[in-house]
């Protein structure tokens, strides 16, 4: 039997010449706005990825179909691709006022159709080869497609963000004049569709991850900029509207994600930056912490860096599959919503553990002795208040075994109550 396999871009290219929340959101709708299109036209196919019914079709407030589809192919089907491929592209180009000739130039939109026998996974089949397309993208010197996208002062709403509620000024999403942009991806999605069996179980599946991913997110105050497959881009204050953490949301995330997919799990990167910052810097900032830190080693991990309005920044990474720090770092995090652990407390704590940042590490393994030490150094009339965010911290120490991490994670939470 024939699958057809399909692959679209140049996805982050276009994402990094946004410099506003809606130009953003428009760079990365397009291209699932432009999946669903030709997706629907074939909605009668077998589809193995992304999932399709007709309720998909009707979801338009966040882009959820991803830059790749796989679908069993019928006679005749590659020619009606090619046919439907520009029936799209004019329409978009029409509802953008660009020409089609720049629409097609810049988009790079490659199929192929291969005949596989029925025990054959798709998917694992016909990723190489989807990887291979990927790698002879072209490079257009054409950007009229590209600016379109992009909002200029006095410009109307197009269909791109008509009726979708999208904050154009990054002020509203932030904390203390901070905003997070977080990219998520899944990890061992292969383990996960090993079996031919399962693709279509795991299709669904992800499909309702991205809308509750979505939910999550809207309800915590952020802004969803895409949800496709196991990928996931958005923005968000520090702290949400329930007073929870970034933390905290990307962990009620990860666990409905791994709850729909057993077998995989989530890693984030998460960039933090002051309300000036470059947008495309803080983008690129985001998808380092996630693939060059987050997803080495063993993965299931939370890299962050924070940015700050100097330019100073710090940066950690939690691993999840350390079950006993990854939970005692959450739990820390819980005691940024007790007002008493005011920034005064925390910047003397932060300055004193980097003093004696040798003697720590030291007895870093050894419980009893973090706490004499902190019982030594904080033992003024007033520290008394702070005996059980001592008890937690110095539990998360010791789990951790990493001073630079602990180090990192007060700095977080000096920052969020208000750094000097």
């Amino acid at each position: 039997m024939k699958y057809i396999g399909l692959t679209i871009g140049p996805i982050y290219k276009t994402l990094k010449k946004a410099k506003k929340p809606k130009e953003l959101f428009s760079s990365s709708y397009i291209f699932s706005y432009i999946m669903k299109e030709i997706v629907q036209k074939f909605k009668t196919r077998k589809f193995i990825t992304p999932y399709v019914n007709d309720d998909v079709f009707k979801i338009d407030k966040v882009g959820l179909f991803h830059d790749r589809l796989i679908f069993k192919s019928q006679k005749g089907d590659a020619e009606a691709l090619e046919r439907c491929i520009d029936e799209v592209l004019n329409d978009v180009a029409q509802k953008l006022a660009v020409s089609f000739e720049n629409v097609k130039n810049y988009l790079q939109i490659h199929f192929i159709e291969k005949e596989l026998s029925a025990d054959a996974n798709p998917i694992i089949k016909l990723t190489p080869y989807l990887d291979t397309k990927e790698l002879m993208f072209e490079v257009t010197q054409d950007e009229s497609f590209a600016n379109a996208l992009r909002r200029k002062k006095g410009d109307k709403d197009n269909f791109l963000t008509e009726g979708k509620n999208i904050v154009d000024d990054i002020k509203k999403l932030c904390y203390h004049n901070y905003y997070c942009i977080v990219h998520a991806d899944g990890d061992k999605m292969g383990v996960a569709i090993e079996k031919p069996e399962n693709i279509s179980k795991v299709s669904q599946a992800l499909f309702h991850y991205c809308q509750n991913a979505h939910e999550s997110v809207k309800k915590f105050g952020g802004q969803t900029i895409f949800a496709g497959g196991d990928d996931l881009l958005f923005f968000a204050p520090v702290i949400g509207k329930d007073k929870s953490t970034i933390f905290n949301l990307c962990d009620k995330i990860a666990q409905d994600f791994s709850t729909n997919i057993p077998e995989a799990t989530l890693s984030f990167g998460i960039s933090i930056n002051y309300v000036k910052f470059p947008l495309y810097e803080a983008l690129e900032n985001s998808r380092k912490q996630l693939f060059a830190k987050a997803k080495t080693e063993d993965k299931n991990s939370v890299a962050f860096q924070v940015t700050k309005h100097s330019g100073q920044s710090f940066e950690t990474i939690i691993r999840k599959n350390d079950t006993e720090v990854y939970q005692k770092f959450l739990k820390l995090m819980t005691t940024l919503e007790d007002e008493q652990n005011n920034s005064n407390f925390l910047h003397s704590l932060h300055h004193k553990i980097k003093s004696y940042k040798t003697t720590l590490n030291e007895i870093l393994h050894n419980e009893k002795k973090l706490h004499n030490f902190f019982d030594n150094y904080f033992n003024e009339a007033g520290h008394s208040e702070y005996k059980d965010f001592f008890d937690e911290l110095v539990s998360y120490m010791a789990a951790s075994k990493d001073l630079n991490q602990v180090y990192a994670t007060l700095r977080f939470m000096k920052f969020v109550k208000g750094d000097k």
